[in-house]
């Protein structure tokens, strides 16, 4: 519990150096044809402590959870190592959820008021959002078992088993891409709006355009900035804690070239699927909303593909970078 608390609380205390330093920067952001302003930017000391304390708490809070899989016994100290389960369970309910939210949004726009529409829409896309993180896990460990049944080369057969020993951490690696994937379309949808908006009245809108075009680039690269740094993370992670298995294969004569293509396969074929089904699932959300036209306006495809494509590529980028801490775990065996 005190090294996860130590360890928060110096990421807490660098990202808080981070802020510091950026905050020049962000506050020469234009909104409203004006600069933002540190007043805008900076929080105040009381809310800076706040956020300090809520990080160090939550990673004490993790740490104390974790305990439960400690088990103590007359022949020791051991960790239950019982493999998660994942339940079709999960995929009824995601299109049970994604069908009533695609049906009240064919309902509320035309029967409800503005204010109604709007709260009914930010619910809905709060339980999709929910819902994804729920599906993910029971659908890659579909996917990796396909790829199992499918296996003609070893990566191939140690990428599905990577993904099969724990779906649901192998979720939490891509989980960030299929968020912002969701967000993509929204955010691509929002830049046709605000062009359809701009071409009728371009003098009374082009200042508003701006300001929602430049909120749209700081939300997703903020969206994609913080998935770098998960998936970073969760690979170095995945490396240290599944040293053994590098002892064993290196002792079976597996060279690590073979292990490094089936960990970038593990993460990049999972994140294919869920980039891709998070993206449709927004669409089926936002088609009853603006129409199918609207989806399929130039302005919208530009913007989605292109996220999904940064995001595909921040991704592949994390697995290289952690490289070399596999290299030393084989060269530690």
């Amino acid at each position: 519990m005190l090294e996860s608390t130590a360890i928060a609380a110096a990421g807490a205390i660098a990202g808080l150096a981070g802020y510091l330093a950026l905050a020049p920067g962000l506050a020469l952001i234009p909104f409203r044809g004006e600069a933002l302003g540190f007043a805008s930017v900076l929080l105040s000391p009381l809310s800076i402590l706040g956020v300090l304390a809520g990080v160090i708490a939550l990673a004490t809070a993790s740490a104390v959870l974790g305990l439960r899989r400690v088990a103590i016994s007359p022949l020791g100290v051991r960790t239950r190592t019982d493999v998660p389960k994942v339940h079709w369970t999960r995929a009824l309910i995601a299109v049970l959820v994604i069908a009533g939210a695609v049906g009240m949004m064919q309902v509320f726009p035309g029967t409800a008021g503005l204010v109604i529409t709007i709260a009914v829409v930010a619910a809905l896309f709060a339980a999709s959002l929910a819902v994804l993180n729920l599906i993910g896990p029971w659908v890659l460990k579909v996917h990796a078992r396909a790829g199992l049944r499918r296996a003609e080369r070893p990566e191939r057969l140690l990428a599905a088993r990577f993904v099969l020993e724990s779906p649901k951490s192998a979720w939490r690696q891509v989980s960030g891409i299929a968020m912002a994937s969701f967000m993509a379309v929204f955010a691509g949808t929002g830049v046709a709006l605000i062009d359809t908006a701009a071409g009728a009245d371009a003098e009374a809108n082009s200042l508003l355009a701006t300001d929602v075009r430049t909120g749209l680039i700081i939300t997703l690269l903020g969206s994609f900035l913080m998935v770098a740094a998960s998936v970073g993370v969760n690979q170095a992670a995945s490396i240290l804690d599944q040293r053994d298995l590098h002892r064993s294969l290196h002792s079976l004569g597996v060279p690590v070239a073979t292990v490094d293509t089936a960990r970038t396969r593990a993460v990049m074929s999972p994140l294919l699927f869920t980039a891709i089904g998070s993206a449709l699932c927004a669409v089926a959300l936002m088609l009853p909303l603006i129409g199918f036209a609207l989806i399929t306006a130039p302005a919208s495809l530009i913007t989605i593909a292109a996220v999904v494509a940064a995001g595909i590529a921040l991704v592949w980028l994390s697995t290289r970078v952690t490289r070399p801490l596999l290299d030393r775990a084989f060269q530690a065996v």
